[in-house]
């Protein structure tokens, strides 16, 4: 049997931890066509029961739950910004080949997008294998157990974020029984959204007494997702009040600096993925440094480089300038000889909550005065060099102010810039202005792949897109 082209059953049986993190990770293909839902993958399973066996080997399939979402998984480490920064108008690929991308020319048969059903449902099967059998395990105690429980329970809430964020209404995966999984319809995105909210409150709840690094999942970075998710359903009192849970009471502050933000050591990260010891050519180093400065494939727009007020810190400390053009620069250690302190790629941080927070004060009327919108944007801008904002701006005014400040901050992180055009409305506005995007409105959904949808006859396709003949 081969698992991305490794001889697996001639390389596991030389070393016992792998073999337990294999048993667990191998229930899938991580980087093949064949679908999670696809009524053949049992024949591509094998699962050693004996990872449930005693103490230790489950402890060690639960930092398997490590190993598979953020090595092997790229939505972790490059994915989202480096392939879909560029369906807005932040960013293009040198690549031809990411045209389709560029130009929102995207179709059921796309590879790149395609990504984006597969690796989160990965993700899904693999914590609800471990959701279901620690739940019935007695082999450690109860607070250790629901402990893994949310940390499982946070990667599959993240990933029906991603889902439900780039596809609307997907199906709900709360099984590893393939029978019960591979002929399962759509469900409304309401429902993926309360269950992603649901399971970020459970995940507070069994890690509120950790002592979890930030390179683990904390009752933080739930809390954090959590204000995003309430923020994303226009939950405005919530998403304010839980961002202001993690800005006052998570320990976490804002860098000074902007040289420091995404640094190991960030005393501003909440969330981030250790590159330590990870890739004998990547060490200390993030990944998408390489592909975005090093290999130049990643380049920013003249739109978005003329975006940027006079004096704004972000521009010349978060880009630089190669072959006359501008590409992302928040990452700067590009080999593993670069100098400069060690990196970790960041999925959370402080500075968001912030913007959460203000954004959710804006659509309460809260404009001005400590409480208000303005006094957080205003402490974004402080580290970017910039003056206060005028306190006679209308709410209106706010609002696109916390857009410009989340694109001119956030920028190929994730892809904040897409969501907020596609949940706020604006993107047939904004993207609609590039004639050579071709833009149509019914592209704010990605095309479910056309695998899927012939592998299983109930689910259906985003409108616009077509039919399977």
């Amino acid at each position: 049997m081969k698992y991305l082209g490794i001889n697996i059953q001639k390389y596991v049986k030389k070393n016992k931890t792998i073999r337990y993190i294999f048993a667990l990770t191998v229930l899938l293909s991580v980087f093949s066509c064949d679908s999670l839902l696809d009524v053949d993958t049992p024949q591509n399973i094998v699962v050693d029961r004996n990872v449930w066996s005693n103490a230790q080997t489950l402890r060690t399939a639960v930092n398997g739950l490590y190993t598979r979402n953020l090595l092997s998984n790229t939505l972790y480490y490059y994915a989202l910004p480096f392939y879909l920064t560029v369906i807005t108008d932040d960013a293009y690929h040198t690549s031809t080949s990411y045209d389709d991308l560029r130009y929102n020319a995207y179709t059921p048969t796309n590879t790149y997008t395609a990504y984006f059903w597969s690796y989160p449902y990965q993700s899904i099967f693999l914590s609800n294998d471990l959701i279901t059998n620690l739940s019935s395990t007695s082999l450690i105690e109860e607070n250790e157990k629901q402990h893994y429980i949310g940390e499982a329970k946070y990667f599959r809430a993240y990933s029906y974020f991603i889902l439900s964020s780039l596809f609307g209404d997907v199906p709900l995966i709360e099984s590893t029984k393939i029978m019960e999984t591979t002929l399962q319809p759509r469900v409304a995105k309401e429902t993926i959204v309360q269950f992603i909210i649901q399971d970020l409150k459970d995940v507070e709840i069994a890690l509120s007494d950790s002592d979890n690094p930030k390179t683990k999942v904390t009752k933080a970075a739930a809390s954090a997702l959590l204000a995003r998710n309430y923020l994303y359903h226009e939950e405005w009192k919530n998403a304010e009040d839980k961002a202001n849970e993690v800005i006052t009471t998570s320990g976490y502050v804002l860098e000074e600096s902007l040289d420091n933000v995404f640094l190991r050591s960030s005393k501003e990260s909440i969330f981030q993925t250790s590159s330590s010891g990870t890739w004998s050519s990547y060490i200390d180093r993030v990944y998408f440094a390489n592909l975005a400065v090093n290999k130049s494939y990643l380049l920013i727009t003249d739109d978005f480089a003329n975006s940027f007020e006079a004096g704004d810190l972000r521009k010349t400390k978060w880009f630089t300038t190669v072959s006359s053009v501008l590409h992302p620069y928040k990452y700067k250690r590009t080999a593993s000889s670069s100098a400069g302190a060690a990196e970790d790629f960041v999925s959370l941080r402080l500075a968001e909550q912030y913007l959460i927070r203000a954004e959710a004060r804006a659509q309460q009327g809260k404009l001005t005065g400590a409480d208000g919108a303005l006094a957080d944007l205003n402490a974004i801008r402080k580290r970017a060099g910039l003056p206060n904002l005028s306190e006679t701006l209308t709410k209106a005014q706010v609002l696109l102010q916390v857009e410009k400040e989340r694109r001119s901050e956030l920028f190929t992180e994730e892809i904040h810039r897409w969501w907020d055009l596609v949940r706020t409305g604006r993107v047939d506005a904004v993207l609609g202005a590039f004639p050579d995007k071709k833009w149509v409105s019914y592209r704010a959904l990605f095309p479910v792949p056309e695998i899927e949808l012939n592998k299983n006859k109930n689910l259906t396709q985003n409108p616009g897109y077509g039919t399977i003949k």
